[in-house]
C-alpha cells in the first residue's frame, strides 16, 4: 500500500496543534519528518501522525496508560503513597500544593511514611564514624549529587540498625538519611533542625522568604513511579537496606533527563539572557529543533501544577524580581513558540536565581525532597517481600536450527 504524505499544516490539523508544538514534537524524536526532492517543506508520514496522536490521547487517559509502553505506561505498580489526578497532586489522599503551603519536608515525611515524628527525635542523628569523617573531607568540593553518594556509603558502613527490617527501624534509618543528605548539601554539621531552617542558613535565605525553599522540597517529596523512585523501589525489592534505595535514587536523579534537567534549565536562562529578543530565539531553536528544556509534563496536559503553585509564592513574596519577572518572559515566549507550560525543573530553576542561591541548588532541593519519597516507597515495597522483576519481549534474533544429521 501506498505511503500517505502529509504537509505541515495537514499534520499539525491531524494532531490539533500549533505548527510550532509540530515543530516541537520533531525536535523532540516523537514525530519523524522528511524532505521531498525540489521542495523546501518538510512533510510527514500519515501512519506516524495517527501513532503519535493515539500516543498523546491515551496519555491523557490514566486507566489507559498501563497498555502502553515503558515511557509512562507499564508496569503499573500498587501504591498507597501519590496520586496524579485531573491536573493535581496528592500525597496519601492530601493535596500538596496545599501541603507547600503549610507544611515542613518532615511534616510530609510523616505523611508518607505513614508515621508520628518519633523518628524525627533530635538524638536520630547518622553516627560520625571516622569513615564519615574522612568521606566528609573528601566530598566537601563536590556538586550536591556527587557529595550524597560520598557520604552515603560511609555512613551505611556503621550505622548498623539500618539493616534491621523492623518497620521502627527503617523509620528511623529513613530519618537519619534525609539529616545526613541535608548535612552534605549545606556542608554544615549534622543537625535535628528543619531541612528548610538548615538550607536557608547555609544560603543567606532571610526568615521570611524560607517558605519558598520549603515549598519547593514539599512539592519534590514524591511523584508516583519517576525514573528514581522506580530505580529505588527496584533496589529495595531485594532486601536492601534504605542507605542503597536511596545511592539508586541519587544515581538515577543525577540524568539529563530527570532533576539533571534543572542545569539544562539554567543553561537556557543563560543563554536567553545574551539575546534581545527572546521569542525570535526560541523559534530558531523550534526550526533547528533544539531542545527546549523546563515545559511540557505528559502527566500535566494543562500545566505542571507544581510549577503553578511554586511560581505563585515567588509572585506573592518577591512581586518585584528582575529574575522573576524574566522568567515569566520566557515562559511566556516558550508558550508562544511551543504551546507548553513551565514544569516544575523550570520553577525550581527561577527560585534559585530569584534568591541567587548557589550553582545547583534547584537540584538540590529536588533531590533532598525527593528522598522522602524514595524511602517511602522502600518502606512500602518493603511490606509486599516481592521481587520487582519484568519480563522482557524479546526482538532479537532467533537461533537457527541445527540441520539433522542424514
Amino acid at each position: 500500500m501506498a505511503t500517505e504524505w502529509l504537509n505541515s499544516k495537514e499534520a499539525a490539523e491531524r494532531l490539533g496543534v500549533s505548527a510550532a508544538t509540530l515543530y516541537a514534537y520533531v525536535s523532540r524524536g516523537l514525530l519523524r519528518s522528511e524532505g521531498s526532492t525540489g521542495q523546501r517543506e518538510r512533510r510527514y508520514r500519515a501512519d506516524d501522525v495517527a501513532r503519535l496522536k493515539r500516543r498523546r490521547d491515551v496519555g491523557r487517559k490514566a486507566e489507559s496508560i498501563a497498555a502502553n509502553a515503558l515511557d509512562f505506561g507499564t508496569p503499573v505498580l500498587e501504591s498507597a503513597l501519590t496520586l496524579i489526578e485531573s491536573g493535581h497532586l496528592y500525597y496519601r489522599g492530601q493535596d500538596a500544593t496545599l501541603l507547600a503551603r503549610t507544611a515542613s519536608l518532615e511534616q510530609v515525611a510523616q505523611i508518607l511514611w505513614d508515621c508520628d515524628e518519633r523518628p524525627f527525635a533530635a538524638r536520630n542523628l547518622p553516627p560520625m564514624s571516622a569513615a564519615l569523617r574522612g568521606a566528609w573531607q573528601a566530598a566537601a568540593a563536590l556538586p550536591p549529587v556527587d557529595s550524597c553518594l560520598v557520604l552515603l556509603p560511609a555512613a551505611a558502613r556503621w550505622d548498623h540498625p539500618s539493616w534491621v527490617e523492623d518497620r521502627d527501624a527503617m523509620l528511623e534509618t529513613g530519618a537519619r538519611i534525609v539529616r545526613l543528605l541535608a548535612a552534605a548539601v549545606t556542608s554544615h554539621p549534622l543537625s535535628d533542625r528543619p531541612v528548610h531552617e538548615q538550607l536557608a542558613d547555609a544560603w543567606n535565605v532571610p526568615a521570611v522568604l524560607a517558605p519558598l525553599l520549603r515549598a519547593a522540597l514539599v512539592l519534590s517529596a514524591d511523584h508516583e513511579f519517576n525514573a528514581s523512585t522506580f530505580a529505588a523501589r527496584v533496589v529495595a525489592s531485594t532486601g536492601a537496606n534504605l542507605y542503597a534505595s536511596t545511592m539508586a535514587g541519587l544515581v538515577a536523579i543525577n540524568g539529563p533527563r530527570h532533576g539533571g534537567l534543572t542545569r539544562r534549565v539554567a543553561g537556557l536562562f543563560a543563554d536567553l539572557r545574551e539575546v534581545s529578543d527572546i521569542d525570535a530565539e526560541l523559534a530558531r531553536r523550534v526550526r533547528e529543533r533544539i531542545y527546549i528544556p523546563g515545559f511540557g509534563h505528559p502527566l500535566y496536559p494543562d500545566g505542571d501544577i507544581r510549577a503553578v503553585t511554586l511560581l505563585a509564592m515567588l509572585r506573592e513574596r518577591l512581586p518585584t524580581s528582575p529574575e522573576l519577572a524574566f522568567a515569566d518572559q520566557v515562559g511566556a515566549a516558550a508558550e508562544r513558540q511551543i504551546d507548553r507550560k513551565p514544569t516544575v525543573d523550570f520553577a525550581t530553576v527561577t527560585l534559585e536565581r530569584a534568591l541567587g542561591l548557589p550553582k545547583d541548588s534547584a537540584l538540590a532541593l529536588f533531590l533532598l525532597g525527593r528522598t522522602v519519597g524514595w524511602i517511602a516507597h522502600a518502606i512500602e515495597q518493603a511490606t509486599h517481600g516481592s521481587v520487582i522483576r519484568p519480563r522482557a519481549r524479546y526482538t532479537g534474533p532467533r537461533s537457527t536450527p541445527a540441520p539433522s544429521a542424514r
